[in-house]
């Protein structure tokens, strides 16, 4: 090995140095394993892990099938936060194993980014993965997506004159979307939350099938107790925003809510807004574009630049908060709710304020 090393590096001298380095580094993280961070590339290395189970618009369509969609999501993390990005599909789709792999590379990475796997496999990786030991674990639906919509809705709230705990608010979504959206509404204070699933409005005690992310949806949303479909639950809402592609909409979807509502629409289903006084959405035709790389490029560089043992909702908050600022207030208005993914300042402000909520919050690892 060690010669091996040498005439790679085309100097005896210079190669033998090298190796001695290596393997000095090697014996001081027998000793201290915690020094991997100041030793080894660890620190800046995030595992983009799929099994394919769910590409958008393309649905299960397995791992290899799936390979660029995770190397696009490298390459875009190099380009716009200079992280070293490892693509890694996954050849099995129960949780158990891919629990196991994850876990089993986790000495490799500061931190892992799921991406286009089944929401309810994903959620569970992340929970069972807290099992294992302290690593990272990003996803956009459960991490990104909570912090882009709330920025973008304390923006549009702010334009319109309007208070969070005020807001009337409703989420078309299956509930493990849903979740992590409604922690959050509710840390920055919305009161009035209610989530529209298949079978219309989420409420205690409400009949049919059920599962434990329903139950607690159930416990935290709709105070008003409402019952039904979008139709029915619509009316005087300020605020609609779309995670599923899944759940009918109705047509003329701003005529029933309150006066100057806003619509999210964070799917590629079509739907007929009528005169909404602010609008949202994921097309490149949209004027506020809510585009999954004003957050995850920022979040993950900040989480690694801590050193992070997880990201935690302070970290995501702070996130928020960095991103509707980078919109200048003497700017803000209907069509300009969000920055542009091109602001120059948009990945060190999130990262900075990742990082320091990081160190805040307990979970840097900062020697």
């Amino acid at each position: 090995m060690l010669e091996q090393v040498t005439e790679e590096k085309g100097n005896g001298q210079d190669g033998w140095a090298y190796a001695r380095q290596a393997l000095d580094s090697c014996r001081t993280l027998s000793a201290d394993p915690a020094q991997a961070w100041r030793l080894t590339d660890r620190w800046n290395n995030v595992a983009v892990v799929t099994d394919g189970s769910s590409v958008p618009g393309l649905g299960d369509i397995g791992p290899l099938a799936s390979l660029p969609l995770v190397e696009e999501k490298g390459r875009l993390l190099t380009k716009m936060a200079e992280i070293s990005a490892f693509p890694l599909v996954l050849g099995t789709k129960a949780l158990e194993d891919a629990v196991t792999t994850i876990a089993s590379l986790a000495p490799s990475f500061g931190a892992v980014n799921l991406e286009a796997m089944n929401e309810v496999t994903s959620l569970e990786i992340k929970l069972r993965l807290a099992e294992f030991g302290e690593l990272p674990i990003y996803h956009d639906t459960q991490d990104g997506l909570p912090v882009l919509g709330l920025a973008a809705l304390l923006n549009a709230l702010k334009v319109l004159g309007k208070k969070m705990a005020d807001a009337k608010i409703i989420l078309v979504s299956g509930e493990t979307e849903a979740l992590p959206m409604v922690d959050f509404f509710r840390l920055a204070g919305a009161s009035d939350i209610v989530v529209c699933d298949r079978s219309g409005a989420i409420h205690k005690g409400r009949p049919g099938a059920t599962n434990w992310v329903k139950e607690e949806l159930a416990q935290k949303t709709n105070p008003r107790q409402l019952r039904g479909n979008l139709s029915k639950i619509i009316g005087g809402a300020d605020a609609l925003v779309i995670l599923s592609p899944s759940v009918p909409l109705i047509k003329d979807l701003a005529a029933t809510m309150a006066a100057d509502p806003i619509i999210f629409n964070l799917t590629d289903q079509k739907a007929d807004y009528g005169q909404a006084a602010i609008t949202a959405g994921v097309g490149p035709d949209q004027a506020n574009r809510l585009n999954s790389c004003l957050v995850f490029p920022g979040i993950l560089r900040g989480v690694l630049n801590a050193r992070a043992t997880v990201i935690n909702a302070t970290m995501k908050m702070a996130a928020v908060l960095a991103l509707a600022k980078l919109v200048p207030e003497s700017e803000l208005g209907p069509n300009f709710i969000v920055p542009s993914v091109a602001k120059p300042n948009l990945v060190p402000v999130l990262a900075e304020a990742v990082s320091t909520a990081a160190a805040a919050s307990g979970v840097s690892r900062f020697l």
